[in-house]
């Protein structure tokens, strides 16, 4: 996708010469953009930052209170998952590992426990643990003479990252429960870690493998003996994340960073840590923000226009890793949190973006193609606009329409 952007910029900037078309008249197709853009924001009451610019030439093709300090919301998964692929990289593995301490299970006996320890996959489900018990019994395992112990040592025990740590923030409810030792997507209010084990020791027992012990918490000793694994990609984990909003995969992926970055077990304030080494090595001024957990849920994220473009022009840059960060974004019109949006105008199928909404926070962040099939890349952001949250996301698709009907010819 890169490489093809790149070549049709090439011949776009042939073709700009051969047809003699000069930097005034460019420069006026650009003014006709700000013209417009400006006539789409002129009636909001509320706080607007926006800025667009080139994603192969960087110039500035538009921009509207670009210093402004915003929440970001959900836009924040980009950041998370941008920091993702530095500290973790597109081969790493969300795994789930079982592990025995029993040294010979040649006798088809384990004389032990067994132990189910979590590495921050947020994606772990029904369907993987029983396909673990199934290559545990496919061993020739009869028998589990211990107990099913569930590890979720890889990450700390706050399992509601910043809820209530903040006066005014986002309430409590609205926060996930994350855990190392993640189990369908963690929801009906259990404890998952447990769920996820004594669902192992069910599978087990349906596999014809005789479970003597009970479920319990622990940590697996570092002796212990590799039994089964089970994984999610990295790309389809960024991907889940991104292209619908999911708050729970976003935190958990911000502690596995955490983890990788400093040692387990994996923090908010680790993964703060990365996310602060990683804005700031590519140019973004530490005072200008603060991203102080993974999915946006918090009202004390901040940031500013030139940090996304500066990001989404980082990712942009990187040859090896662009088509996935670019992949993993909801495409307008067709998937993710953009589904229903831009369906029938020249925006469809030509946005790749994050959405982010939040009570009167809403924003828009990512890459646009225009006319010429030149890769454009855009933030919006807007704040303080009460409760109307449609008639605002309906002013974001608009720009990014303009963005697509804009040409340099």
């Amino acid at each position: 996708m890169r490489k093809k952007f790149r070549l049709i910029n090439f011949v776009l900037l042939v073709s700009i010469f051969l047809f003699n078309t000069g930097s005034s008249y460019s420069q006026s197709k650009i003014s006709e953009l700000e013209e417009k853009i400006d006539a789409i924001i002129a009636d909001l009451n509320c706080s607007v930052s926006i800025q667009v610019a080139s994603a192969e030439k960087y110039d500035l093709l538009y921009e509207h209170n670009p210093h402004s300090s915003m929440i970001p919301a959900s836009i924040t998964k980009m950041v998370t998952a941008a920091t993702a692929f530095e500290v973790l990289g597109i081969s790493h593995e969300f795994k789930t590992i079982v592990f025995t301490d029993d040294t010979d299970i040649k006798d088809g006996i384990i004389n032990g426990n067994l132990y189910l320890k979590g590495y921050g996959d947020p994606d772990l489900n029904s369907y993987d643990i029983s396909q673990l018990a199934k290559t545990i019994s496919g061993k020739s395992i009869s028998e589990i003479t211990g107990n099913i112990v569930y590890d979720e040592s890889y990450f700390d025990d706050e399992h509601y990252a910043l809820a209530n740590y903040y006066n005014g923030d986002t309430h409590r409810n609205y926060w996930p429960y994350i855990s190392a030792l993640s189990f369908n997507k963690n929801g009906g209010g259990y404890d998952p870690a447990s769920s996820a084990a004594s669902f192992l020791s069910d599978e087990l027992v349906l596999n014809n493998v005789k479970v003597d012990g009970i479920v319990v918490s622990g940590v697996t000793p570092s002796a212990a003996k590799e039994l089964a694994v089970t994984s999610h990609s990295f790309f389809n984990v960024i991907a889940n994340m991104n292209k619908e909003s999911d708050n729970q995969s976003a935190i958990t992926v911000f502690k596995v960073i955490g983890a990788k970055y400093a040692s387990p077990p994996g923090s908010i304030s680790k993964g703060e840590e990365a996310v602060i080494n990683f804005l700031t090595s590519i140019g973004n001024p530490r005072s200008n923000f603060e991203i102080l957990e993974g999915s946006g849920l918090s009202r004390f994220n901040s940031v500013n226009s030139d940090l996304y473009i500066r990001l989404l022009k980082y990712m942009y840059d990187d040859e090896k890793t662009f088509d996935y960060f670019y992949s993993s974004l909801s495409i307008a019109g067709v998937d993710g949190t953009l589904r229903n949006r831009m369906i029938g105008t020249e925006a469809e199928k030509n946005v790749h973006a994050k959405t982010g909404t939040l009570n009167s926070v809403s924003s828009l962040a990512g890459y646009a193609v225009s006319r010429d099939n030149e890769l454009l890349i855009f933030y919006i952001a807007m704040n303080g606009f009460g409760n109307s949250a449609n008639s605002i996301r309906y002013k974001q698709d608009l720009i990014c329409e303009a963005l697509c009907q804009f040409s340099r010819k």
